[in-house]
């Protein structure tokens, strides 16, 4: 009975002591780390280092950190599960996991003389540096909770910001294979959940987006809504030339089987499939601004030019309405053309090729025509051809004069009578000219040219126009095949098609 005291009095004296050396071993580690990261990273401002030797553990308490261009507080960063034998006898660095918890992450740019002259003065303190990593950094994870971001340009003002964020990576490795690679580092899995995302686009348009999800393979978006800082008319006092004016409302945006990586010196971006479902996009011109006279390219050039390599599949947009407004008089209502239940599909959506034959990117696409006709369109072009060959056609079925005339009236200062009861156009070209025909029937047509005040008919001039005029073409086959367009390149690709089609259309009816 007299020996159990004693085991008990022995356990109590064996915990005490550990218990001491665990505080002598901690005290003595955080001394030896505050001392190592005053030296190796300077910039690095804390509160307060807590390490648990037993616990394999550390903690760093209201962190600031500037290097460079970007400042990153936060209120604890947690370190766990070194990998004691790796560090002392390889001083390779295997952590099980590491936390952030509430980090504020603020990017400043400089202006670029500030950087050029900052660059030449570190290359002369420093000299050359190697960029080689003699020993392997690896962590299971690495999570960020609650984390906030904002980019902001030399005058401080917000480019991007991000309400909050939280970012989870898994299977981090860093060694001397990878460190030479334009991404530094491998990983195994990696998602980022972002609410409430905020976009400067340009000096006139601003982004939201209400969430964001990316992983590995597919991400997600919801909630977009890209819009003008400014009224239309406040608009038109920031636009030297004209300018199109946009409002766009998207419910949801999804990418399926995405990859981000690398070929030489590009980045390079492949999915196989992209969707954007109900979207409302509203399109506003003032065209009593000083034209814009630069030249418009194609879009198969826009494609080739872009700075990286670009590959989606499939891009569908389902349930999408598109509303263009011009303005061509300060006393009349902008004339407005409507595309309702828009849903198409884009197939091989691309700037770049694995396969010895360069795809052929085809658009089919339908629509509700200003509320009444539908609306079908086939459009192909090759991004690699440098003439930017395209070829393009469509039918249009019946509409009414009347709901033409919301566009004629305001914008050309006419109205028509009747109706178009079928269309069909068929063109191809390239960048400098285009050949085909429109073949239109129609019944009734009528036309009535207003005075300029637009609200009343011009009696001597509607009698003229419609002396010249064909009043009925039921058939409207084989009318105007083989009329030939000179592209006007100081406008957009629709202009080319609308001026073919105008071309077309005042052939069959005059």
């Amino acid at each position: 009975m007299k020996r159990k005291p004693k085991i008990i009095i022995s356990i109590f004296v064996v915990l005490a002591l550990l218990f001491f050396a665990g505080l002598f071993l901690n005290s003595f580690v955080e001394k030896k780390a505050i001392s190592l990261l005053e030296e190796q990273v300077p910039e690095l401002k804390f509160d307060k280092l807590k390490v648990q030797v037993f616990k394999n553990a550390a903690e760093l308490t209201k962190i600031d950190l500037t290097q460079g261009e970007v400042n990153i507080q936060s209120e604890r960063l947690k370190v766990s599960g070194l990998n004691y034998w790796k560090f002392l006898t390889q001083k390779n660095i295997d952590l099980n996991k590491v936390q952030i918890n509430d980090p504020e992450v603020v990017y400043q740019t400089k202006a670029k003389d500030q950087k050029a002259g900052r660059k030449q003065k570190k290359d002369k303190q420093n000299g050359p540096k190697s960029s080689g990593l003699d020993k392997e950094i690896t962590v299971e994870e690495i999570i960020l909770n609650h984390s906030k971001f904002v980019l902001l340009d030399s005058v401080s003002d917000e480019k991007i910001k991000v309400k909050s964020f939280d970012f989870r990576l898994e299977g981090l490795k860093i060694d001397s294979v990878s460190i030479s690679e334009k991404i530094p580092f491998q990983f195994d899995h990696f998602k980022l959940n972002a609410d409430s995302v905020y976009f400067k686009v340009d000096d006139r348009h601003k982004m939201n987006v209400a969430a964001i999800e990316i992983q590995d393979k597919k991400s997600s978006l919801k909630g977009l809504k890209l819009e003008s800082i400014y009224s239309k008319q406040e608009f038109q006092r920031h636009i030297p030339v004209e300018k199109d004016r946009y409002h766009l409302v998207v419910d949801s945006i999804s990418l399926e089987n995405q990859y981000f990586g690398f070929q030489n010196d590009s980045l390079r971006f492949k999915a196989t499939n992209l969707l954007i479902s109900d979207a409302d996009f509203e399109i506003y011109r003032d065209k009593m601004q000083p034209d814009d006279n630069s030249i418009k390219p194609m879009y198969s050039q826009m494609l080739r030019k872009l700075p990286f390599l670009l590959k989606i599949d499939t891009l569908q947009v389902k349930n999408t309405q598109i509303v263009y407004e011009e303005r061509m008089k300060a006393n009349r209502e902008p004339g407005k053309v409507v595309f309702g239940k828009v849903a198409g599909k884009i197939s091989n959506l691309t700037n770049f090729s694995d396969a010895s034959e360069f795809p052929t990117t085809r658009v089919v696409a339908s629509a509700n025509f200003m509320k009444q006709a539908s609306l079908r369109l086939n459009w192909a072009f090759k991004v690699n051809n440098l003439s930017d060959w395209f070829d393009i056609s469509g039918n249009m079925s019946s509409l009414s004069a009347e709901n033409m005339n919301g566009f004629l009236r305001p914008a050309m200062n006419v109205q028509a009578a009747g109706s178009i009861t079928n269309m069909d156009f068929d063109f191809s070209g390239n960048r400098n000219k285009a050949t085909g025909g429109v073949n239109i029937a129609y019944k009734d047509f009528k036309i009535e040219v207003l005075k300029k005040d637009g609200t009343e008919k011009s009696g001597f001039l509607t009698t003229i126009a419609n002396i010249f005029v064909k009043h009925n073409g039921e058939s409207g086959r084989n009318v105007n095949d083989g009329l030939e367009i000179e592209r006007d390149k100081t406008k957009s690709f629709w202009n080319y098609l609308w001026s073919c089609i105008k071309k077309g259309a005042l052939k069959t009816f005059v």
